[in-house]
């Protein structure tokens, strides 16, 4: 005979969860009796997407607040530092180191090879460079409505790390290096994980369907496909190159999922 457990087990169990989640992914402090392990970060993946929403919702507070002080073109600038400080530029990181592999690397180990070091090469300052102005500027042409533009970025935050887990789970894990930042989830990845994970997003998409003024339902999905698109991209490459992701490619997911979402609600967003 199956014995449920008690509501405060399920709770506490899912809270020790979300925050070994929040402390992998950002420096937002975890209580101190919160247990942390491996297997606990396996499964905390199902609140990556959750923890992104938390980011986004801390990055449109700060916008609120720097916009007491400053003109829109320099709030949008310091959330954004903001942001990656807080994320300790986890994602950019990776798709800096990314950049470089696949740009200098020929071979599957030549390109792990370089994912590893730590030095940053041409290729990965032009990404970062690149990547962080075509953000700037995107958002800056949405803020013409703060509030679009803010639930545009909360929910760019979670989408793009959604998309994220739906290469852990499609792709094998490659990379064999013991301070790798992904190594925890190679295994982790299921597809109830993947379900549960995006629940969050769903509620918040009634919000960003409503709010956001899209001439139609339509062109919403295609805001949304064109962050898809960044998610194919990056994983055909990184399968055709290495044969699955590592930590560094996750991120590059995340990076440009999250950029090519915003250019999509460019497009197709009244001027």
């Amino acid at each position: 005979m199956l014995v449920a457990k008690p509501w405060s087990k399920i709770v506490s169990s899912q809270l020790t969860l979300f925050f070994n989640a929040s402390v992998f992914l950002t420096r937002f402090p975890a209580p101190k009796k919160v247990r942390f392990s491996a297997k606990l970060l396996e499964l905390s993946a199902v609140y990556f997407p959750l923890v992104g929403l938390i980011v986004g919702l801390f990055g449109a507070a700060s916008y609120a607040v720097f916009l007491m002080v400053f003109p829109p073109a320099i709030a949008l600038l310091l959330m954004m530092a903001l942001c990656v400080y807080v994320t300790g530029a986890f994602h950019e990181d990776g798709w800096a180191d990314t950049c470089d592999a696949l740009g200098g690397g020929y071979t599957p180990d030549a390109i792990k090879k370089i994912m590893k070091d730590s030095r940053l090469g041409t290729y990965g300052i032009v990404g970062i460079v690149g990547i962080l102005a075509i953000k700037y500027s995107a958002l800056f042409t949405l803020a013409s409505s703060a509030v679009e533009m803010l639930l545009i970025f909360i929910f760019a935050q979670g989408y793009s790390r959604w998309l994220a887990l739906t290469v852990m789970w499609q792709l094998p894990y490659v990379q064999d290096s013991p301070g790798s930042k992904s190594k925890p989830l190679a295994s982790a990845i299921s597809g109830v994980i993947l379900c549960r994970s995006g629940i969050p997003l769903l509620f918040l998409s009634v919000a960003f369907f409503t709010v956001v003024s899209f001439d139609s339902f339509w062109f919403a999905l295609i805001a949304l496909a064109f962050g898809y698109a960044g998610r194919e991209y990056m994983m055909r490459k990184l399968k055709r190159a290495i044969g699955g992701f590592t930590g560094d490619g996750l991120g590059a997911v995340q990076q440009l999922s999250e950029v090519l979402f915003y250019l999509g609600c460019v497009a197709v967003l009244p001027s």
